[in-house]
């Protein structure tokens, strides 16, 4: 597997439909969930894989880092993706030791907490079929 980076900024590297940072996140039934303050992105094709939100805290402390698979996001319209999760369950999610630093133990626990394939899935492949 190719590693990942971490991108807080909407750089042009990164495809058109993965510059969501800065988005707000919603639940099924439309409310705030989080703004998206990165994205963890295939450091060869600067594709997204996971989306990096803060759940939690209030004015300068922080809450709980969460990274969200973009397999169960949607993005809907400038500035907002939706997403098929309630806060309450991204809370219970696994939380990496370093968010911008997935290892790939921690990557897969992730992915099955969303009850994904532990292996993220390869975007390259896709797209030459």
């Amino acid at each position: 597997m190719t590693p990942l980076i971490h991108i807080d900024e909407n750089i042009s590297d990164l495809r058109k439909k993965d510059r969501v940072i800065g988005f707000y996140l919603y639940d099924k039934l439309d409310e705030s969930i989080a703004r998206i303050d990165g994205v963890l992105a295939d450091s060869k094709t600067y594709h997204c894989h996971y989306l990096l939100i803060n759940l939690g805290g209030f004015l300068q402390v922080r809450g709980k880092a969460v990274v969200l698979p973009v397999e169960i996001c949607t993005v809907k319209d400038l500035g907002k993706v939706k997403t098929e999760w309630r806060k309450e369950s991204m809370i219970e999610a696994p939380t990496p030791a370093n968010i911008t630093n997935l290892t790939t133990v921690e990557e897969e626990l992730i992915r099955d907490h969303y009850g994904l394939p532990l292996q993220r899935p390869n975007l390259f492949n896709k797209q030459k079929q």
